[in-house]
């Protein structure tokens, strides 16, 4: 879709509403319009940056945080705009999820996220953009009620993070993992722990003795083995780009050591690991 068509559709749904107020109708003026040359920039395959502002600015403006403007936005979303608008709908929930807390309808604002990240093609890409933000706002103990159960599917796609993820981060803190303990999925569970186990990440202290848990208490059983067996030879991808000797590499390693443990356990019928970190 060309610019000028872009800015048409926009300005045919502007004028399919009564302006109630006049500042609601100018700022929601500003929230789509501020997404016009990203956009465009997105049509012609560049990353593309929005202009004066930022993108969770845009999306997240007073207006569009109202049940009125997010009713507008809806409505325009899924049929008229193009698919760079979605891109960016993507990226305004990874920089401002916590304008999110702000929202009359926090659930609804949720449920728009997953909807355009749904109508994407789906890429690494993608899945990384959709992910690093769901682990960054499971983080978020006001917004975690509010994670519609589709996204927690995203997952299962395994998406490869880059180093400048910050999922790397807040994705393994006790609560997004207690959190995805909780939906009782071992293919989720054994998802979220392929994705967070990476070279970027510190795994620590409580962190640490979080994962064994899950390893023990959620892939211990004889049905497991398979998702063992995608674990072990992710951990075994990751400690080839670890350098000898760093502490990451030997959290890893110790992680590998007990999901071998858990997996001769579970064929002898041993149900408990000789691991000493299983003790507490």
């Amino acid at each position: 879709m060309q610019l000028e068509q872009l800015f048409t559709a926009i300005i045919q749904q502007y004028e399919t509403i009564a302006p109630r107020d006049l500042r609601i109708d100018i700022s929601k003026r500003e929230a789509t319009i501020a997404f016009i040359p990203y956009a465009a920039r997105r049509e012609k395959g560049g990353e593309g940056k929005l202009l004066n502002t930022s993108p969770h600015a845009a999306i997240f403006s007073p207006a569009l945080l109202s049940r009125t403007g997010f009713s507008y936005y809806g409505s325009i979303f899924g049929t008229v705009l193009p698919i760079s608008l979605k891109y960016a709908t993507l990226d305004a929930f990874r920089y401002g999820h916590h304008s999110l807390l702000r929202a009359s309808d926090i659930g609804a604002m949720m449920q728009l996220w997953v909807a355009a990240a749904s109508a994407l093609p789906y890429t690494n890409d993608v899945g990384q953009r959709v992910v690093d933000t769901l682990l960054v706002m499971a983080d978020e103990r006001k917004l975690q009620p509010h994670i519609p159960a589709p996204a927690w599917d995203w997952l299962k796609k395994r998406p490869v993070f880059n180093s400048w993820c910050s999922g790397h981060e807040f994705g393994t803190t006790n609560d997004v993992a207690q959190m995805v303990r909780k939906l009782g999925d071992v293919e989720l569970i054994t998802s979220y722990l392929w994705i967070v186990w990476s070279e970027w990440s510190y795994i620590t202290g409580s962190r640490f003795q979080v994962m064994l848990h899950l390893i023990k208490e959620e892939l211990s059983g004889i049905g497991a083995v398979g998702y063992r067996s995608d674990l072990i030879q992710r951990l075994d991808d990751v400690l080839l780009q670890l350098g000898p000797g760093s502490y990451r590499k030997q959290q890893y390693e110790e992680l590998r050591m007990v999901l071998l443990e858990v997996d001769v356990g579970a064929l002898t019928g041993t149900s408990r690991s000789r691991h000493p970190f299983f003790s507490y």
